[in-house]
């Protein structure tokens, strides 16, 4: 029997991503931790509607110990001005428990129709399997959006 191991919450908190749309294609760059489970999150960009969402996946990395895997409760935030995060768009994703990886994203957002250029991804990351351990992690990448 299984028993939960660990909990992760990830939250993309700086702004150093600048993607520049460019025709047909969609611009993703996960910000990854762990070795031998190991959680993603970004901000994706779909170049041709503008739209962003937030993505997350954690994946039981071949070769380190054998962990079933989920991720949940992603959230698309922007900063609110006064040091703390606005949620945009969330998804809870309660899918249950993966065998090798999960991945979870919230629906889109168009960030052009709002002054707001800065956003990042909050999940929660979750694994369990023999060994124990709890991290939290705080990726220093984002987004800054470039609308014309």
């Amino acid at each position: 029997m299984f028993r939960t191991t660990g909990a992760l919450v990830a939250a993309a908190l700086g702004a150093s991503i600048a993607l520049t749309p460019t025709p047909a294609s969609a611009g993703i760059a996960w910000q990854c931790y762990g070795t031998q489970v190991k959680r993603c999150a970004a901000v994706w960009w779909d170049n041709n509607t503008t739209d962003i969402r937030a993505r997350a996946k954690i994946t039981d990395v071949a070769g380190g110990g054998s962990y079933q895997v989920k991720v949940t409760n992603v959230k698309l935030v922007r900063p609110n001005g006064t040091g703390g995060w606005v949620t945009v768009r969330s998804a809870k994703d309660y899918d249950g428990w993966h065998d090798t990886e999960d991945l979870a994203g919230t629906t889109t957002f168009d960030p052009c129709d709002f002054p707001q250029r800065e956003y990042s991804v909050v999940a929660t990351f979750s694994w369990r399997g023999a060994s124990s351990g709890e991290k939290t992690w705080h990726p220093s990448d984002g987004l800054i959006t470039h609308c014309e």
